[in-house]
């Protein structure tokens, strides 16, 4: 802090001594000006107000507080006095005193009032520009902000649970009241590493009449400490870190403790199956959907005694928050979410909403919520295929296998599927394999090997899609299924003569061409159920198209499928009566020709 000159010299010999108009002002301004110089705390409480005395002066930390503020260097010396009265414009209450310090003749201003008692007059309190009397902004209100932060700062370098939380609002407070002391100590250490012996407050502090926010220098990084008022003092609310080494920031010390309380006591509860708690730590989709009614000793958590928080992370985004602790080879990782604030200041909640366990050896993602329920779901889808059950089907499918499939299919289509036709006995799992929130369970049904694809879909787990050896058409069920399906369901209405289905089934360029003049269906020279009959030899697909060949080259029926609307619809279909070209018969011109010469 640059220092105070020694003396004042205010000659009153002749008239021209600048200040001699204002003894008692200067005789006020030099004794509280010697008491800082001199670290003189009786003194300084003597010259001061009893609210700048409350506000600014707590013992011998007060100076070192001072030495944070950049005063000017010099002894003030009294230029103007502005008397302030009160109401009835008789009694003078306070007084607006301007001084110049130093040879570049700063100026500091500092406002007197009457002591209630003696009625000698004392500084009420300080300010270093004009604009920090415009915005309120005291040297008494940065005093007390500066001394809450060295109050905060020994009990956060120190890791005492105990004195952080006696200097933190009780929001703050009863944050890091949930965490022990060695996990307190722990945090702190990491929040308060790198920190210069000397406390060095940045020049973009910022104080306001409720809130402050100050930054505080660190090797490659800031620590910024955000401050609230109660009454006459301030307190810690918050404390954050600014890395300026990328992935180290901490964005609110508050909502980290938050968060880790709640992944700690999950920990702990998990470790312990005790349901009730994880019922209460958890979002209602993750628990209902996956430890509700799971064995939970089937899958240990990473450490045997819980987490080492010697090597956590805590990694914050929006209102979500990921707890990461290494143990040996496994990583662990819960993914936390903020619940919605009712009132201001309210203490941060978080609920986990799902739990990973990385193993570094395989490079494989295990996510509690597949772990538990994939198998079971896998297990009833495939007890619904062969049950034909469609609704099954669609309870334990993604939205996406149910747009593209199971919304447009009945237990009639299954037959023509290929890959539905899977031996009716119990599938024996081979190998599980995690990549995130997709699960792959390897199978064998019978002879046939199967690849289950299950995905995480807003807390469940659910059959995305069923892999099976294929050679003419995509091993996929549902890029498969998405273009039989209204090929098996154009050929049943056909056969039985319901136009309404045979349009639902077809293409809108063939419907106008064909089916748009038909109340029932028309009779062929030739049946085309015979030819529909014939079994599936391949299938050739586009993005958005798909030719699809049943029977072969001498015999058999070809479709064209095109893709309307997000769907698959048949766009023509070709009979084939042999190699010729004129025993390819289209089925969309044929009929319009047929149409246009009146037959």
């Amino acid at each position: 802090m640059r220092k105070f000159l020694p003396s004042l010299l205010c000659a009153c010999i002749a008239s021209s001594a600048p200040g001699c108009g204002h003894m008692t002002e200067s005789r006020v301004v030099h004794r509280f000006a010697e008491s800082i110089k001199e670290h003189d705390l009786a003194r300084m409480k003597k010259e001061s107000s009893n609210d700048f005395e409350s506000k600014a002066v707590k013992g011998d930390d007060t100076f070192s507080a001072l030495k944070m503020i950049d005063l000017p260097e010099g002894m003030p010396k009294v230029v103007s006095v502005k008397d302030i009265k009160g109401d009835d414009d008789k009694e003078v209450i306070k007084k607006r005193v301007t001084t110049i310090v130093g040879k570049d003749k700063h100026k500091l201003y500092f406002t007197l009032i009457p002591d209630g008692k003696s009625g000698k007059w004392v500084v009420d309190d300080m300010f270093l520009s004009k604009d920090d009397i415009e915005n309120n902004k005291s040297i008494a209100t940065r005093l007390a902000v500066l001394l809450n932060l060295q109050e905060s700062l020994a009990a956060w370098k120190a890791g005492s649970r105990e004195q952080i939380i006696a200097a933190a609002t009780p929001e703050f407070g009863e944050a890091m009241s949930s965490l022990t002391q060695g996990q307190v100590a722990n945090f702190a250490h990491k929040v308060t590493a790198d920190l210069a012996d000397t406390t060095k407050i940045q020049g973009d502090e910022r104080i306001g009449d409720e809130t402050a926010e100050l930054s505080i220098a660190k090797m490659n990084a800031d620590l910024v400490m955000r401050f609230r008022r109660d009454g006459q003092r301030w307190l810690l609310d918050d404390v954050a870190v600014k890395s300026r080494r990328p992935g180290e920031d901490i964005a609110s010390a508050r909502l980290v403790a938050a968060a880790m309380s709640t992944a700690l006591k999950f920990d702990a509860a998990y470790r312990t199956s005790d349901k009730r708690a994880l019922q209460q730590l958890c979002t209602n989709g993750f628990f209902d959907g996956s430890l509700a009614a799971a064995d939970l000793a089937q899958v240990q958590l990473p450490g045997n005694n819980g987490p080492v928080l010697t090597d956590f992370d805590v990694k914050l985004d929006g209102t979500r928050a990921t707890f990461v602790v290494r143990s040996g080879q496994e990583e662990l990782t819960l993914s936390l979410k903020q619940q919605q604030i009712q009132r201001l200041h309210e203490t941060p909640r978080f609920l986990v909403d799902e739990v990973t366990i990385y193993d570094l050896a395989s490079s494989q993602d295990k996510r509690l919520s597949s772990l538990f329920t994939a198998q079971a779901t896998m297990e009833a889808f495939s007890a619904a295929l062969a049950a034909g059950d469609i609704e099954a089907l669609a309870r334990n499918s993604t939205h996406d296998f149910n747009e593209r499939v199971w919304k447009h299919a009945t237990a009639a289509h299954l037959s023509g599927l290929p890959t539905a036709r899977l031996p009716a006995v119990r599938p024996q799992i081979v190998a599980t394999r995690f990549k995130g929130s997709l699960t792959e369970i390897i199978l064998e049904q019978g002879d046939t090997p199967v690849t289950y694809l299950l995905r995480d879909e807003g807390g469940r787990i659910l059959v995305d899609d069923l892999l099976t050896p294929a050679s003419g058409w995509p091993e996929s069920m549902k890029s498969t299924a998405e273009i039989l399906v209204p090929i098996v369901g154009f050929t049943m209405a056909l056969h039985q003569s319901n136009m309404d289905l045979v349009r639902g089934n077809s293409s809108s360029d063939f419907s106008r061409y064909a089916w748009n003049h038909f109340q029932r269906a028309p009779r062929f020279d030739v049946d085309p159920n015979t030819f529909f009959k014939m079994p599936l030899a391949e299938i050739n697909r586009a993005e958005d198209t798909a030719e699809v060949l049943f029977g072969n080259k001498r015999h058999g029926a070809r479709f064209m499928v095109v893709k309307e609307r997000g769907q698959f619809l048949v766009d023509d279909v070709v009979l084939i009566t042999g190699i010729l070209e004129d025993q390819q018969i289209p089925m969309k011109r044929t009929i319009r020709t047929r149409l246009a010469e009146g037959d």
